[in-house]
């Protein structure tokens, strides 16, 4: 029983990681199902939730009243983590999982990073573009979770002392921190205090 909160730069490698432990833990995976849910609950409409995913609201979003649909949409966030945390066995990627369920039993809170090279390449590598839309999807992704996490959370996602690990994908990686997740949880000795 557990839970694996995975907050990531864009290009980490959490595309090949969570599913990987997902799958050798037989949990489920949360990532784009969070958005559908949050979705559903608040009524508003998939595309323009996406617009909201992860990032912070406009000036203009916020000035065109969209404030109300922004702070719902907020809301309906923690009680997505709350019912995936209620079901346990599960990988959560993104969306302030590890603040949002600080403090939860059985709760991994992780953080992957890489140097830019690296990331680069795994953004080239899985959206086939070359290199310079890469450095602008990374540099605006970067930029946008930052925004996100200051304004909902008051607090930098950078800041490690929000997470239990913090693991380097372009050091270590990518079998060998599936091997270091799923094998947490596979010791019957580790426990999350």
């Amino acid at each position: 029983m557990g839970i694996i909160t995975i907050s990531r730069q864009l290009g980490a490698g959490e595309t090949s990681i969570a599913p990987a432990v997902a799958g050798r833990l037989g949990w489920s995976i949360a990532d784009q199902s969070i958005l559908s849910r949050e979705a559903e609950i608040t009524g508003i409409s998939l595309p323009h939730a996406m617009n909201w995913d992860e990032r912070d609201p406009s000036l203009i979003d916020r000035l065109h009243g969209h404030g109300a649909e922004y702070a719902a949409f907020l809301n309906s966030s923690r009680q997505v983590m709350q019912e995936l945390a209620a079901q346990d066995n599960v990988v959560i990627i993104g969306r302030g999982g590890a603040l949002l369920l600080r403090g939860h039993p059985e709760t991994l809170h992780v953080r992957l990073i890489a140097d830019m090279p690296y990331r680069i390449k795994r953004v080239m590598e899985v959206r086939w573009i070359d290199e310079h839309p890469a450095r602008e999807i990374i540099a605006k992704n970067d930029h946008n979770a930052a925004l996100f996490y200051r304004h909902v959370f008051r607090a930098d996602q950078n800041n490690s002392m929000l997470y239990d690990m913090v693991l380097r994908t372009d050091i270590l990686g990518v079998e060998r921190i599936v091997d270091i997740l799923a094998g947490y949880f596979e010791d019957p000795g580790n426990s999350i205090e």
